[in-house]
């Protein structure tokens, strides 16, 4: 799509004009509206968001020069092409979203005064999106930990037919306790607890039993 294929309305009288030819007459450098024309056919929305970002270049009562305007759409205009950005030997992979939430960054902080206007350059949008592509990046390892994590705790593997956690096979595989003891703790938790009853007459006849004396030594002995 072109261009000139798009169209644009007037709200007064109602007349339709090409994208192009609207462009063309408000801008007399043909690199920048060719940039300009280019943008605006890849993405309507983020062309609007981009012309109102190089406002922000214009000087207190002068105009945005085309050679400066053609140096900061040669820059961005190819970078939002190929959804990506280069700064200090690194690349950041940046789509039409990241580029809207980083535009739309730089105005709040214009609102909030913290910006230091005219801008001189792409380099403040450019550090806006490297710090969100950072955050962005942070987050989604912290995420990939988070699922490795999970995964290892429930991870499952099967042990003669039945599939077990790992930490219950590898008991099984490489137990730590004797097997004669552990049959005996087996047996154990499988008996049966001993009747009330039954130890009320076993206290009942240990009380009825003499101490034998026999063997206890005497006065006599002594």
């Amino acid at each position: 799509m072109s261009a000139s294929l798009l169209t644009t309305t007037c709200q007064v009288c109602g007349a339709e004009e090409s994208l192009d030819n609207l462009i063309a007459r408000m801008v007399d450098d043909d690199q920048v509206r060719r940039l300009i024309g280019s943008l605006l056919v890849q993405s309507f929305s983020l062309g609007g968001l981009v012309v109102r970002y190089l406002r922000l270049h214009k000087p207190p009562k002068q105009k945005l020069r085309m050679d400066k305007l053609a140096k900061l759409l040669g820059e961005l205009v190819p970078d939002i092409q190929r959804t990506a950005i280069e700064r200090n030997g690194r690349t950041w992979a940046v789509g039409p979203d990241a580029w809207k939430a980083a535009l739309q960054a730089v105005f709040e902080a214009q609102e909030k005064g913290t910006l230091s206007l005219p801008l001189d350059g792409n380099g403040y949008l450019y550090a806006t999106l490297m710090r969100m592509a950072d955050r962005t990046e942070a987050a989604q390892e912290r995420e990939s930990e988070a699922g490795r994590k999970h995964g290892s705790t429930n991870a499952t593997v099967t042990v003669k037919g039945q599939p077990m956690a790992i930490g219950d096979a590898l008991g099984k595989v490489f137990p730590t306790q004797d097997p004669e003891l552990a049959k005996l703790d087996r047996d154990n938790k499988r008996a049966a607890p001993m009747p009330a009853a039954i130890r009320e007459q076993i206290a009942a006849i240990r009380k009825r039993v003499p101490i034998p004396t026999k063997d206890l030594p005497t006065e006599e002995g002594n």
